[in-house]
């Protein structure tokens, strides 16, 4: 079963091994995406067709949706509804996370 996210949040964590977010993200059948970020590495403002959980495994990478920006760290999540404009900039030391997609069922 597929969760949705009503609205963006962040649930902070403890620090997780690469191994430790791979296997919480990933789903039964399908696969999860390991992103690196080299420091200061910008993603302008875009949107995502699905839902993503984004689980930080090293470093930091900022997040702005709208007027309000989160700093994260190893442990925390970001759920992003789909559709979300947001955009990122990873911390002075890059950023390595993984992003699990959460495709919509058709009916």
């Amino acid at each position: 079963m597929t969760t949705r996210f009503a609205t963006p949040e962040i649930v902070r964590g403890s620090r997780v091994t690469m191994e430790e977010a791979v296997m919480e993200l990933l789903p039964i059948t399908g696969s999860v995406e390991v992103q690196r970020d080299t420091p200061n590495r910008e993603h302008p403002t875009h949107t995502h067709p699905v839902d993503e959980t984004l689980l930080i495994i090293d470093g930091t990478i900022t997040f702005t949706i709208g007027e309000q920006s989160w700093t994260c760290d190893s442990g925390d999540r970001l759920l992003l509804p789909a559709g979300t404009l947001h955009s990122s900039i990873a911390g002075d030391e890059g950023c390595l996370y993984i992003i699990k997609l959460m495709e919509m069922k058709s009916a």
